[in-house]
């Protein structure tokens, strides 16, 4: 994003992102930044498909707002269930990971679910 936009404009742009999450979600959802332009979106206690849900509304209103920088941004996703999915926190963020890369290598805008 800082290679696209410029650093000022792609925190703008990160700033954008963290305040449509923040409006998407419940207060007893958890956001983190864990990366340069990664997020991490912790839902309790909810079932996957709402967990989709969830995500695909995320990734349509990206998609459809314009960002401070007056560009579009997209996002993609990889989504993962504890405990259906892992065991542990370590292989919940490595399957998390995993999707999310699928999501990328498949054309980006997109969510993926860990199996």
């Amino acid at each position: 994003m800082n290679d696209q936009f410029g650093h000022q404009a792609g925190d703008e742009v990160l700033k954008f992102l963290s305040e449509l999450v923040k409006g998407e979600t419940r207060a007893s959802d958890l956001c983190f930044r864990i990366g340069g332009e990664e997020f991490l979106i912790i839902l309790p206690e909810t079932d996957i498909h709402i967990t989709e849900s969830v995500a695909e509304r995320i990734r349509k209103i990206t998609e459809y707002t314009l960002s401070p920088s007056g560009k579009p941004v997209t996002v993609s996703m990889g989504i993962s269930s504890y405990p259906a999915a892992a065991d542990s926190f370590s292989e919940l963020m490595n399957k998390t990971d995993q999707a999310l890369y699928k999501a990328k290598q498949e054309g980006r805008n997109r969510v993926v679910t860990a199996v």
